[in-house]
């Protein structure tokens, strides 16, 4: 006979009764397209393929593209249900080029709200395509390459951060300012 306090159990507890929480990240490989256009996500010790929650920006194309090629995928787990498997990465195409080569070539979608098509002036130089690439944010942008990094700051703030900085010029090099600190 069952008592009061079985009745009360929520199906969570029940889960994970029968089986452990899954905390922390897990790779797994994304092996298919629902018919609602989720992408199904595969990993070792789950239910087999399964609807996942993507948080990783692709147009259905390219999220059919990487199925085709089951690409290796972040996933976590919303409460720690396999069942409610959320994307979060997924491993680049060898033979796609990074953000960076893409922001460069200017191959950025137009019109996408995820990554603005950077602003260009024409003229290859230096075996970069464009003379100038402008790269935009709302808030704050960064640039960092261990411990050296740059930011810009909507507000006109710039800072620049590094173990040694150096500056140098083969003319005049000016520090022009309303107010110069020095130490």
């Amino acid at each position: 006979m069952s008592s009061p306090d079985d009745s009360s159990k929520s199906d969570n507890d029940v889960r994970t009764e029968s089986q452990q929480p899954l905390l922390g990240a897990r790779v797994g490989r994304l092996v298919g397209v629902s018919l609602e256009g989720l992408p199904l996500v595969q990993f070792e010790g789950g239910p087999g393929p399964v609807p996942a929650r993507s948080f990783v920006a692709l147009d259905m194309a390219q999220l059919r593209v990487a199925a085709g090629e089951q690409r290796q995928a972040v996933l976590l787990f919303e409460e720690g249900d396999p069942a409610r498997p959320l994307l979060v990465a997924m491993a680049q195409d060898s033979h796609s080029p990074s953000l960076l080569d893409q922001l460069l070539e200017g191959s950025a979608r137009p019109g996408s709200s995820e990554t603005p098509a950077p602003a260009t002036e024409t003229g290859a130089k230096n075996s970069v395509p464009e003379e100038r690439v402008v790269l935009g944010a709302q808030r704050e942008l960064v640039l960092q390459v261990g411990e050296a990094s740059i930011t810009l700051r909507r507000d006109g703030t710039i800072l620049l951060r590094g173990v040694r900085v150096e500056s140098r010029a083969s003319g005049l090099q000016l520090i022009r300012g309303g107010k110069i600190e020095l130490n």
